[in-house]
């Protein structure tokens, strides 16, 4: 068995497997433990941990209940009763922060760098993330977590010392770059990047590092630089490099904040308005801040410099989002979809993730509202677009970057306007010099100046510029000049946006950088119309497979054409996107165009597909369109690995989906809508399902495809009743089974009646729901359709029994339709038949039988780590051992299935906490 801290809390059995530890007190109870293994901890500790103030009746009982769950979970008997508390036995081994602890102990005691880095690299390699992250127990995480993060930076700092004893300086210094500015106040850091400098034989860069740590340890603690960075500022000064090389020895918290993709330089003033506007003392200060400017203009690389620069007032973090408001593709990222995102990087549980958009708006603002937290909002369309993004409290603030000045916000939020005009002559020099070297500017200052007017000073334009420059080290810059000049051409696409700069023949510059196969790839990547490219989209594209475009991205990465924004995954600015697709327009035929959108929209198909097979094993088969070949298809060894691949791509399968219905791939667009429901349906992203859904409909209405329109019907019907939005999803199944009956398919028409008999049941029309639910269960019957006949019969079951009070009907359904789902292995449906028969027992007063089918059936929604039926059969166990009169049984049921309510956030929370205040009373 394996435990694990450093990262969200895991256990791991023998074989590998995760074992589930759904609520979230069970999973605050094991890591109390492990932080001590092999220690007795209090038991009152633990209840203090547990609940803090918010005891429930019976502490110490509440606490025998989770321990008494946690042994049951773990399958093992490592937890034992003390006198004085509970005790986990653990190997250390069998610890991650044990065998971390055990590493760095090992590397401090060898004197050879090789050994050190090799033990300090497999420590540092234990930790997934933010230790005990995921947790929501306030005592533990304020004092565990800043110990256990001490102890991660200084292994940090070891490692980073071992390695500049082996000589890696150039790749030290770069992370130690990163690594004072998220720890300003940190001097072992500062005085590692001081070393790194000196080994480098770059004694001024390591004069500023001194100067920049002395500003901020006397800004911030009103401190002298200690006895080490005094040391090496002293070695430096006396320009003796080798006396100086001195080893030293020695939060969920998102930071979403991209890459700039290049470096950043001058912009003083700006950034000073930001602090003043966002964090100053002097006068008002505002929780909104829009930078406004031309496209290119540097918008983004502000604001992700600024947010680096401030990281420290900011310690719950950072989010951001491309809100794409002036993408080519023009599909906006509508401020819905930012708010789910934005959600899922707070990391909060499914189930507590509420139905509809304002609600889900409600819980943003919410978990925020006492967070002191940086939202950046990056190019944003119009206020409407913000403003649902506005979180509530004082902590947060938010930073926009707009082409427009958005004066909707500034004139009803208050916002404060940072406009952002071209760099000025000596910050475009100095950008220039950063990338080719001082020495080769002051040889031609001439012509430096020349490259800098010719790029009109625009942010873009110059890191292009130099970037050709750079890859031609060996030419004098007035010919770098002439090329450019040569090359300029109009640039008509944006001649009505912004008359001041030529970009095209900048783009061309660095377009000619790229050989054949690579230039090719950029052309192509311009009919990609979603927010990243991946690299197998990229292969698809290309009619090749992804080992060999990877040379080709990498070329296209050097060339300041395309950056690498994630492993696998590239994007580039939205001005390079459309000269790629203006490029792909003129030099490769449109035919070939529409073969490579072709082979996209195939593999995406087929990816998805492969995908949907694993979330949904038993849907009915699909028969997908005609291929533009063989194309080129993942595939996963698993149900996680295809909702990973879901979660990351769903973005671009969203706008693929409006894309080839707008390009005249109907069939592509109909399937992927249907590939992509089942993540749709289990992430609750139902906006998203109802919109996607209305374009299949169009999109199968102009093809002809009969089944797809049913389909589209059916599953948007589904997702609005899911919205709450009844009377249009009833309207929706109503059309999708006419489409049916019309169509002759008695399996579409099975589902149809299904889907209406489940409307019908929300707005308790429940002698029509059950009228349906009969005919469904009779055509699955005459199709052989085991699964959907289960699932009917299984709602026929229910009705009996809730409805009508025929329980021996209902178990008769009901134990029909779970032999069924068990021939089929269909665990949910199962779960589901469990349940209702003992519901139906219960009616009948067979107790002790209608308990054990509930312990069934929360057996199984435990495995499918189901939380919301997992509480419902807490619930009913509970409510059977109050009848039987063993009041201290059932309140221990209800707590638990109270803990698991309250973390939900899910409102018959309170009716089990009355039941349990009714039994204290």
């Amino acid at each position: 068995m394996e435990f694990r801290l450093l990262g969200p809390v895991e256990v791991l059995d023998d074989s590998g497997r995760r074992i589930e530890l759904a609520a979230n007190r069970l999973r605050v109870l094991l890591a109390a433990l492990l932080l001590q293994p092999n220690r007795v901890v209090g038991a009152q500790a633990l209840v203090d941990t547990l609940w803090e103030d918010d005891l429930p009746a019976r502490p110490r009982s509440a606490l025998q209940t989770y321990i008494s769950r946690l042994r049951t979970m773990l399958g093992t008997p490592i937890i034992s009763t003390e006198p004085a508390g509970y005790l986990i036995s653990a190997d250390p081994e069998q610890i991650d922060l044990t065998r971390f602890r055990a590493l760095v102990s090992a590397s401090q005691a060898t004197i050879d760098p090789h050994d050190r880095t090799r033990l300090l690299t497999e420590a540092l390699s234990l930790w997934r993330g933010e230790p005990l992250a995921g947790l929501a127990a306030g005592a533990l995480i304020r004092e565990a977590v800043p110990v256990l993060a001490e102890e991660r930076l200084h292994a940090t700092e070891l490692l980073l010392g071992a390695r500049l004893e082996l000589g890696e300086h150039a790749q030290v210094m770069s992370e130690l770059s990163g690594l004072t500015k998220r720890h300003p106040l940190r001097e072992p850091l500062w005085a590692l990047l001081m070393e790194a400098q000196i080994r480098a034989e770059r004694p001024a860069d390591a004069l500023a590092t001194y100067s920049d740590a002395s500003r901020r340890l006397a800004d911030e603690l009103v401190l002298d630089p200690g006895p080490a960075l005094r040391r090496l500022h002293q070695a430096v000064l006396a320009t003796d490099a080798r006396a100086a090389a001195v080893r030293t020895s020695r939060d969920v918290v998102p930071h979403q904040l991209p890459s700039v993709g290049r470096s950043f330089v001058g912009r003083t003033r700006e950034l000073a308005e930001l602090d003043q506007a966002l964090l100053g003392s002097i006068g008002p200060t505002a929780s909104v801040a829009v930078i406004s400017g031309t496209a290119g203009v540097g918008k983004t690389a502000l604001a992700v410099a600024w947010g680096e620069r401030v990281a420290a007032e900011f310690p719950d973090g950072q989010l951001y989002v491309n809100l794409r408001g002036f993408d080519p593709s023009g599909d906006l990222v509508s401020p819905e979809d930012a708010v789910r995102g934005f959600i899922d990087a707070l990391q909060t549980a499914p189930g507590r993730i509420p139905f509809g958009a304002a609600a889900q708006a409600a819980l943003y603002r919410t978990l925020l509202a006492d967070r002191r937290l940086l939202v950046v909002l990056d190019n944003a369309r119009s206020a409407e677009q913000v403003r649902p993004l506005l979180p509530g409290g004082r902590g947060c603030r938010v930073l926009v970057t707009s082409r427009n000045r958005l004066p909707g916000l500034l004139a009803s939020e208050g916002a404060r306007p940072v406009s952002l005009d071209l760099m000025d002559w000596e910050q475009a020099h100095s950008l220039m010099v950063g990338a080719l070297g001082s020495a080769r500017v002051a040889a031609e200052p001439a012509a430096a100046e020349s490259l800098i007017a010719l790029s009109a000073r625009l942010p873009l334009a110059l890191s292009l510029v130099a970037a050709h420059a750079a890859a031609h080290p060996t030419w004098p810059l007035e010919t770098v000049a002439l090329d450019l000049r040569r090359t300029k051409q109009g640039l008509d696409a944006f001649t009505g946006e912004d008359q001041m700069t030529d970009l095209r023949a900048v783009f061309s510059w660095s377009y000619q950088l790229a050989t054949g196969s690579s230039a090719r790839v950029f052309r192509l990547s311009g009919l990609h119309p979603g927010p990243h490219l991946p690299v197998a989209a990229a292969a698809a594209l290309a009619g090749t497979t992804p080992e060999r475009v990877r040379a080709a991205l990498t070329e296209l990465e050097r060339a300041h054409l395309m950056s690498q924004v994630a492993p696998e995954q590239y994007t580039s600015h939205d001005l390079l996107r459309v000269y790629a697709g203006e490029l792909a327009s003129s030099i490769d035929k449109e035919q070939e165009c529409r073969q490579a959108l072709w082979r996209l929209l195939d593999h995406y198909l087929r990816t998805a597909d492969a995908g949907d097979q694993w979330l949904r094993p038993h849907r009915d088969p699909d028969e997908l369109p005609a291929t533009a070949g063989s194309p080129y298809v993942l595939s996963f060894g698993g149900y996680q690995e295809a909702f990973d691949w879901f979660e990351a791509e769903h973005p671009n399968l969203v706008v693929l989906i409006e894309h080839a219905a707008r390009q005249g791939f109907d069939g592509h667009a109909t399937h992927l809508a249907r590939t992509i429901t089942g993540f749709l349906e289990r992430r609750g992203l139902w906006n998203t399902w109802v919109d996607v859904m209305r374009t299949a409909i169009e999109a199968s209405r102009r093809s002809g495809d009969l089944p797809g329109q049913v389909m589209a019907h059916r599953y948007r019907a589904h997702a609005l009743a899911r919205q709450g939005r009844l009377d249009e999803a009833l309207s929706e199944a109503e059309a999708a089974l006419d489409l049916a009956v019309r169509s002759g398919d008695q399996v579409a028409q099975a589902w149809c009646q299904r889907v209406v008999a489940f409307v019908l049941a929300q707005q308790e029309r429940l002698k029509e729901s059950y009228d349906h639910d009969v005919i469904a269960s009779e055509l699955f019957r005459a199709s052989g359709h085991r699964t959907g006949q289960a699932l009917a019969l299984n709602s026929l079951g229910w009705l009996h029994a809730s409805t009508f009070a025929e329980y021996d009907q209902a178990v008769e359904y009901c134990t029909q339709a779970q032999r069924l789902y068990q021939e089929v292995d269909h665990k949910l449906g199962e779960a589901a038949t469990w349940d209702h028969l003992g519901y139906a027992h219960r009616g009948l007063g067979n107790l002790a039988v209608a308990a054990q089918c509930y312990r069934k059936a929360l057996e199984l929604y435990q495995e499918l780590n189901d939380l919301y039926y997992q509480a419902l059969m807490l619930q009913n166990l509970g409510d059977i051992e109050h009848e039987l009169g063993d009041l201290e049984s059932a309140g221990g049921w209800w707590e638990l299935a109270l803990d698991l309510l309250t973390e939900l956030n899910h409102p018959t929370a309170e009716i089990v906490d009355s039941k349990l205040r009714s039994i204290d009373s």
